[in-house]
């Protein structure tokens, strides 16, 4: 089942900490998470799958949309 905020209930998390990560992870980033029924999340388990979505939310949010922009600003500004 994929994780979003509605069903967070129906996951088992190992602690209220788990839950708030992963509850962060579904709520403010672009992340899709499945869980499988039965398996509790740890915090180590949640920890990394924050770290992952925050890590790669940084990536698409910092490339430039024009592949060519960092080339174009050397030349104007050389």
């Amino acid at each position: 089942m994929m994780i979003t905020r509605n069903n967070l209930n129906e996951v088992l998390f190992e602690n209220h900490d788990a839950r708030l990560l992963i509850e962060y992870v579904v709520t403010h980033t672009q992340a899709t998470l499945y869980y499988y029924h039965g398996i509790e999340l740890t915090v180590e388990n949640a920890l990394k799958l924050y770290n992952r979505a925050i890590r790669a939310e940084n990536l698409v949010c910092s490339m430039p949309l024009n592949p060519y922009d960092n080339l174009i600003k050397e030349v104007l500004y050389s």
